[in-house]
């Protein structure tokens, strides 16, 4: 059993291989960080010297990022003390990974498997999807989820959105012949015309798309095609 649990972890370090020798390089710095914040009181006369210590603070530099996140009404407030299940789907900051905010967040870890991409989720990593951002995260009032992407808030898996309806065949039973026939509702990218399907492609409908800003007196005619 040990030699098998050995296997595992060597197979475990061959994948993490580069990131082994990252942590081998930022070791060593950050040691030499904390000598270097505890050499500036070596001279202190008290037993406890503590560390160096100053109040130039740089508040909300960056600014924090809220997209991607459950509105502030669905937030759980901090002083709750129970441990309800965690949301389905996954919460991040769902900004452009060339973005100046949350540089270091989930959406640009390296893929271990396929070198050169970056992506939040296994699911987008084993995928040929690419990562779509909701918006460029500079939002500073008003939904930090605003978004013509067609996506939601949490984001799930291609084909695993309980908001849709599974794929023929794949869901539960379909219901008798005396009820109506149910209908998937989905959002859709304004511009182009462009939405995601109960399974979990994109597809495009031309007659959705609206390229021009309209006026409100097109409310008061019929619409043209």
């Amino acid at each position: 059993v040990l030699l098998a649990n050995l296997v595992s972890l060597g197979d475990i370090a061959v994948t993490y291989r580069n990131d082994l020798e990252q942590l081998l390089v930022l070791f060593p710095q950050g040691t030499a960080v904390m000598s270097a914040i505890a050499v500036a009181d070596s001279g202190v006369k008290q037993a406890y010297r503590g560390i160096y210590l100053d109040f130039n603070l740089n508040l909300n530099l960056p600014p924090p990022c809220n997209t991607g996140f459950l509105p502030v009404r669905q937030q759980r407030s901090p002083s709750d003390q129970d441990y309800p299940e965690r949301p389905a789907g996954e919460l991040y900051c769902r900004v452009p990974q060339d973005s100046d905010l949350n540089v270091r967040g989930v959406r640009n870890i390296p893929c271990e498997t396929k070198p050169g991409k970056r992506a939040p989720t296994v699911e987008l990593c084993e995928g040929d999807e690419p990562y779509i951002p909701l918006n460029d995260g500079l939002n500073w009032k008003g939904d930090p989820n605003a978004t013509l992407s067609g996506q939601g808030v949490p984001q799930y898996a291609p084909g695993q959105d309980p908001r849709l309806l599974p794929p023929e065949g794949t869901g539960a039973a379909l219901p008798s012949s005396g009820d109506p026939s149910p209908v998937a509702v989905v959002p859709y990218d304004p511009a182009t015309g462009d939405y995601i399907g109960p399974d979990g492609k994109r597809y495009t409908q031309a007659d959705l798309a609206h390229p021009q800003n309209k006026t409100w007196q097109s409310m008061l005619v019929a619409p043209t095609p």
